[in-house]
């Protein structure tokens, strides 16, 4: 199916993001785990592409600012990288910067931005934003495509901050195999990033997290994060006199419900032994916690499609519309990001990746390791075709038209059940999958055979999704048009007379078979 229209477009930064961080030593399968989604209402198609690594070329630059018209200079030799960015089609619609959103390198850096975040009038005040600044939408694979560890992707990134001050106030994940980063980014110069505990979880919504410093192994900050603060009398110490970050650049008069009871649903789910089932406006929740139990790729991928299933909070189960949910139907992207410490470097990423909203839609693979990606994924849908909704050959369209019709009380029962069923089976073989490709991929010993045996396994899985979601889709589209009825109740088949009685429309049911998805091919000798 294809639609156009003459659209115009509007946009804030990603307002409406959730993110995950599980330490690799409470991961299910001892890997360091992160996740996004991309929250923003629009029609903002992505895809997925492998960016090759470029040796010896100088006078490349890269852009900036959110227009591109201030960019900065990049190294001569830069890495290959995986990344998620818009298609063409949506950077003509939208005139902003690609937003690579999430991306691995050969070297297993890999880098998820931005959660969105909000700082208070005074700090924001003393450290006003800077129009032609840093933005979320140029940001990713400027920093991953010359970073060798995390450590040094961070200075990176803080020293663009330094340099061109930012447009936005963001929170941005930084990981390698040996450890993750966790950057706040608060007004145009100010920043503090904190290397986060292997054996802690993180889970929040659009909101500043961090305390105290001291709480963490290392830290890199700007030069004036405390001066500032103390020079223009917004600053708030607490124990043992330390600055509180989060008191001083946020604080409590900055909680919205919109964003904290998204972070409380995360702690809830992780550990509800500490975290009650019911929300607290007034609570801080800390931003890194012990989970009750160790935590799987399922889990998490479970947390980002989590709409408060089982609480009063719940707008499915309750109809309620004032809670801001994590699994989200104006989702335009979400990613899961899996860093191996085991593996070799240039194999040790795996970026499980939505097109779309991931609440009906699936998780697929692509590893840092892989050539290519699929036909299907790697789409890029040109300038020129801007506002044409083509479902046959993008998948973004494909599982966004999917959420819309399945979302919602009513839909979701009838016919968005059986589609999460299906791809949570999925997904599940999938998981199991990759897993088995990588052992038997980490014994190859030829690299580009092994790029080309990974390579494959995420094509054919790729592949497999966007032919089963529009199968899915087509199926949804034909019930939903056989059950339209503007009356809603029943009438007598005998006396055609109206009865009174509500049609009942039973649950739709899929005819897929998800097995194709545990299939996982022999290694190559």
């Amino acid at each position: 199916m294809v639609f156009c229209l003459l659209l115009i477009c509007s946009m804030q930064a990603s307002a409406a993001c959730t993110a995950v961080y599980v330490g690799l030593e409470v991961s299910a399968d001892g890997s360091l785990i992160f996740a996004r989604s991309n929250d923003v209402q629009e029609v903002f198609g992505n895809h997925i592409t492998v960016n090759p690594r470029v040796e010896n070329e100088s006078g490349r630059v890269m852009p900036v600012s959110k227009d591109g018209n201030v960019t900065t200079e990049i190294p001569e030799t830069t890495y290959k990288y995986t990344a998620t960015p818009f298609m063409n089609s949506t950077m003509e619609y939208c005139g902003f910067g690609s937003d690579a959103t999430a991306c691995t390198n050969e070297y297993g850096v890999a880098m998820s931005m931005s959660v969105t975040a909000f700082p208070n009038e005074v700090a924001l005040k003393a450290d006003p934003l800077i129009e032609d600044g840093l933005t979320e939408f140029t940001t990713v694979d400027l920093v991953v495509c010359q970073s060798k560890t995390a450590r040094e992707g961070v200075e990176v990134l803080c020293g663009l901050i330094d340099e061109y001050g930012s447009s936005e106030s963001n929170i941005a994940i930084i990981a390698d195999q040996n450890e993750a980063w966790y950057v706040e980014m608060y007004g145009g110069h100010q920043y503090a990033a904190v290397k986060l505990p292997a054996d802690k979880v993180s889970v929040f919504g659009n909101e500043f997290n961090l305390e105290y410093l001291s709480d963490y192994e290392d830290n890199i900050t700007s030069k004036d994060l405390i001066s500032l603060a103390e020079e223009k009398g917004f600053a708030m110490r607490g124990k043992n006199g330390e600055i509180n970050l989060y008191e001083t650049y946020s604080g409590k008069q900055i909680t919205s419900d919109y964003s904290h009871v998204r972070t409380w649903a995360g702690h809830h789910i992780l550990a509800p032994s500490k975290f009650g089932s019911y929300y607290n406006h007034n609570a801080l929740y800390p931003l890194c916690f012990e989970p009750d139990k160790n935590v799987s790729l399922e889990n998490v991928s479970q947390i980002m499609r989590n709409r408060y299933e089982g609480t009063k909070y719940s707008p499915d189960d309750t109809g309620r519309i004032d809670m801001r949910v994590i699994g989200t139907d104006t989702a335009i992207s979400a990613h899961i990001i899996q860093v191996y410490p085991d593996l070799p470097a240039e194999m040790s990423c795996i970026s499980w990746v939505s097109c779309g909203p991931q609440v009906y839609g699936v998780f697929v693979p692509v590893s840092n390791d892989c050539i290519n990606v699929s036909d299907a994924y790697g789409a890029n849908q040109p300038a020129n075709e801007s506002g044409v909704f083509d479902t046959d050959n993008y998948p973004y369209y494909t599982f966004k038209d999917l959420c819309t019709r399945c979302v919602g009380p009513e839909n979701h029962k009838i016919y968005g059940d059986a589609v999460q069923g299906y791809w949570h089976e999925a997904e599940n073989n999938m998981f199991a999958g990759m897993s088995k490709v990588i052992t038997q991929a980490s014994k190859i010993k030829d690299n580009n055979t092994r790029a080309n045996y990974i390579t494959s396994y995420c094509n054919d899985m790729q592949i497999q999704a966007f032919k089963d979601g529009k199968q899915i889709l087509n199926n949804v589209v034909w019930e939903q048009s056989k059950n339209s009825n503007t009356f809603k109740i029943q009438r007598n088949p005998e006396t055609h007379q109206m009865t009174g009685e509500k049609v009942v429309i039973r649950p739709m049911e899929l005819k897929l078979n998800a097995s194709a998805y545990a299939y996982v091919p022999a290694a190559p000798n």
